[in-house]
């Protein structure tokens, strides 16, 4: 009896001897955390992009990829995932991104928290957890988890945007002449013209219908995009570019002379031009009224210290405004 026990662990130690040589030819998946960025920002949330990739040894394709991950703020849980971010092909590594979004609306309470902090410690923390295929399975499991954890930083921001400073310049009698062919043009336009800038009551009717398809004039336009946000963090735009419509109505898209960072206010302020032929009767009766509903669109980026990165932000407004 007394070498019944030496025997039997002597067995067991030379099969756990076997199976860790075993264990160590079998292949199993690598997993990667790849990044967390930020996507882009917007009037309504912030898209983080989350991008982790996986390498598949066996030559059988990995039927699903499944993510368990929480989304915290300065260490609070704000949003909980599960889901299979798909199956994995054979001998293949695949990235698998995930798109998060932060809505504003869950954040408020955040900012109120951390109100004077620009920048806040976003961390996505969780298991993947990859299926392993029977033949390659060792002592019964069935599957490999990773845990993981990541950190950056986001802008604490919520943005708005206004429409100020509105005006369009009425020409000169010089350049009226200047860009007509005849004398009876030259009349017409001043017309026109001051029947949609001067405050003249006149019935709305179109350049063309005006009888003004001949004439070569442009109409300056002055405005400012002021950008606010009512978060802690700074805002600093740059290379912006905008598309606005009035009325219903296409109206300027361009570029702006000059963008002025100011801490928590950015203005961009346009000064462009466009072709009196081009004011349909709608767009003078827009511009008559002093008081128009616009439609804005755009894009910019948005620098914000320590981090690297230029954010992409993408904004877009609806609303009325007068001038």
């Amino acid at each position: 009896m007394k070498l019944v026990f030496p025997l039997l662990l002597s067995i067991f130690t030379f099969q756990c001897s076997v199976l860790g040589v075993i264990q160590d030819k079998i292949p199993t998946p690598n997993f990667d955390f790849d990044s967390l960025s930020i996507k882009s920002i917007t009037f309504t949330d912030i898209t983080l992009n989350v991008v982790t990739s996986v390498e598949n040894p066996y030559p059988v394709t990995l039927p699903s990829s499944l993510l368990d991950m929480d989304i915290k703020i300065e260490g609070l849980k704000l949003i909980q995932i599960k889901t299979d971010l798909g199956a994995i092909e054979g001998k293949k590594t695949k990235k698998l991104p995930l798109e998060v979004k932060l809505k504003y609306t869950d954040l408020l309470n955040l900012y109120k928290k951390f109100p004077d902090k620009p920048l806040l410690e976003v961390s996505a923390e969780g298991n993947m957890k990859i299926p392993i295929p029977k033949q390659w399975q060792l002592l019964g499991k069935d599957s490999l988890s990773f845990p993981f954890m990541k950190k950056r930083e986001i802008p604490a921001v919520l943005p708005n945007v206004e429409i100020q400073n509105f005006k369009i310049l009425m020409p000169t009698e010089a350049d009226i002449l200047s860009a007509s062919n005849t004398g009876a043009l030259a009349d017409t336009a001043t017309g026109f013209l001051k029947g949609l800038l001067g405050g003249t009551k006149q019935t709305a009717t179109s350049a063309a219908k005006a009888g003004l398809s001949g004439l070569n004039l442009d109409l300056n336009t002055e405005f400012d995009f002021v950008f606010a946000n009512q978060a802690a963090s700074n805002l600093n735009l740059t290379n912006l570019n905008y598309d606005l419509n009035l009325g219903g109505e296409k109206f300027l898209n361009g570029t702006p002379k000059e963008i002025i960072n100011s801490g928590k206010t950015s203005t961009v302020k346009v000064a462009t031009k466009f072709p009196i032929t081009s004011i349909s009767s709608s767009l003078y009766k827009t511009i008559q009224s002093k008081s128009a509903q616009f439609d804005l669109k755009g894009n910019s980026g948005l620098k914000v210290p320590t981090i690297a990165e230029t954010i992409p932000f993408q904004y877009e407004k609806q609303g009325n405004f007068k001038w």
